[in-house]
């Protein structure tokens, strides 16, 4: 793991988390714990009678708001939308075949297989709240043998732009990558980017404005001094930093395409 002194916009870990907005906890616990196996950490209560659910995928959290406003399924095709469109768990080969007949054992629908030019075999998945994800599994680490990465594939326009954003304004660095031809890189998070045409609908939107993968978290020290080197880089804050009931101080910054990125540190 880098030193903290390293990271950008004085990061907290470095990584990103992934927010999603779902109608149904119980699915989520059942796939994402269950099926999966990632670790559980505890719930968080929001104010609006809302809770989140959390996992650990590698250092990534996955956060689930349960009990949102959104009622709007995901009705388009995210692999035609723009947003973010999908998440990419490298898994350790050891849990493949645990992960596979677990599958099964809950009578869903066994990931189907990609066509990848090099690198691991993928499998693509859908959750049952509609997300889509590809699973990847790799040859075990010999010391850290349960490592888990995550990487999130957004939908853009002008890949160009977007990566000069994730690279200029979010610190992020750029990597080469077999499958992806725009990957950027932060610590053991990375985000790929894919191109999209203008005229597809836009996946884009607040937790409580959609249902699904909706903004990419990161964790700070201090949200105003994030504030303040976000906008000595040239970024746009889209909301100003307030206060989550006693948990937390967040403020949001419009990344590529509209998608919300959110800035937080504990109160």
């Amino acid at each position: 793991m880098k030193p903290q002194t390293d990271l950008p916009l004085g990061l907290v870990e470095d990584h990103l988390n992934l927010v999603f907005s779902v109608s149904n906890g119980s699915v989520i616990e059942t796939f994402y714990g269950d099926v999966l196996g990632l670790r559980r950490i505890p719930n968080v209560e929001l104010p609006g009678g809302r809770h989140m659910i959390r996992y650990h995928g590698g250092a990534t959290e996955l956060k689930f708001i349960v009990g949102a406003s959104a009622d709007n399924a995901l009705i388009v095709d995210p692999f035609e939308a723009r947003g973010i469109r999908g998440l990419h768990l490298q898994l350790p080969d050891s849990r493949r075949q645990s992960i596979f007949s677990r599958f099964n054992m809950y009578d869903l629908e066994e990931p189907s297989a990609l066509s990848t030019s090099a690198g691991p075999a993928q499998y693509y998945a859908i959750d049952p709240a509609g997300n889509s994800l590809t699973l990847s599994f790799y040859n075990d680490d010999p010391i850290q043998p349960d490592l888990t990465r995550m990487h999130f594939d957004l939908g853009v326009v002008d890949p160009g732009r977007s990566g000069q954003f994730l690279q200029d304004i979010l610190g992020m660095t750029p990597v080469l990558s077999h499958n992806v031809p725009l990957q950027y890189q932060l610590g053991q998070s990375a985000i790929n980017l894919h191109a999209v045409p203008e005229d597809r609908p836009a996946l884009v939107g607040m937790p409580h404005e959609m249902q699904g993968m909706s903004l990419l978290q990161f964790v700070v020290h201090d949200v105003y001094k994030t504030r303040e080197m976000i906008l000595a880089k040239g970024g746009l804050i889209s909301i100003e930093p307030y206060n989550v009931g006693d948990l937390a101080v967040v403020m949001f910054v419009l990344g590529p395409d509209g998608i919300p990125i959110e800035f937080g540190a504990a109160m």
